[in-house]
């Protein structure tokens, strides 16, 4: 919590002394819509991951079981675990400095920065160096979400988005699903290690392509959907 604190603290010094600005230039402050976006930000991964996952084990023919040794704590200790990961990330990339990289390069090229800056940012914290396919692979998939946290961010004008949508999307693998070897068994547990079952190539790709880009895509048209709304309220005023 220290460590959140004091990113809260350097990105606000950072707005006060670069660009005149205070936290509220990332949308820190809460209203009816920046709820809405927190609402949706954790209902869309937990129910498009909790439906894939689902769908996996069920085509894999390795069931999910609820983990009968769970307790409260364990569940307390995982989210705190899972927010402090998020919070730390998305003070980095999806915060002060997003609004600074957009406010002096523009959107696009500010969100591809971030994109990559998030995407090398896992191989230090993955501890991947060396391993040249899993740091192809990691700067791939985490650069793609981080992409699409970061036009969150741009497109909602707060941090809330991004934040809600990082968090679902952990929370989900991760707490629900037990998908992180480094917080242990959570709540639902796989029946095998590995699955005894290998479905046929075709069937194979195209749950890569729900795991890898699925979620993305669903989330660009999410985000489309809400600069379309801007854009609307928006000719609605001036015409008024």
């Amino acid at each position: 919590m220290i460590g959140i604190l004091v990113e809260l603290l350097i990105s606000w010094i950072l707005l006060r002394l670069l660009e005149k600005q205070n936290l509220t230039a990332i949308g820190i402050e809460l209203s009816s819509q920046r709820l809405k976006y927190i609402g949706v930000g954790l209902l869309l991964p937990i129910l498009y991951y909790s439906i894939l996952f689902m769908v996996l084990s069920y085509v894999g023919k390795n069931p999910y079981y609820l983990n009968n040794n769970y307790t409260l704590a364990n569940y307390l200790e995982a989210t705190w675990y899972v927010f402090k990961s998020v919070a730390f990330e998305t003070l980095i990339f999806h915060g002060a400095l997003l609004y600074m990289l957009i406010k002096h390069f523009g959107s696009t090229k500010a969100i591809l920065i971030s994109a990559i800056s998030f995407g090398i940012y896992h191989w230090f914290s993955w501890n991947l160096f060396g391993q040249f396919s899993a740091m192809i692979i990691t700067f791939l998939t985490t650069g793609i979400m981080g992409y699409v946290w970061a036009l969150a961010f741009d497109k909602s004008k707060s941090i809330y988005l991004p934040f809600a949508l990082h968090f679902g999307s952990n929370f989900t693998s991760m707490v629900l699903f037990s998908k992180d070897k480094n917080i242990g068994q959570q709540l639902f547990i796989q029946t095998y290690n590995a699955d005894p079952y290998s479905p046929g190539t075709i069937i194979s790709i195209l749950l890569l392509l729900c795991y890898y880009i699925g979620f993305p895509l669903l989330l660009f048209f999410y985000l489309r959907s809400i600069q379309y709304g801007i854009e609307i309220n928006k000719k609605v005023t001036a015409t008024n």
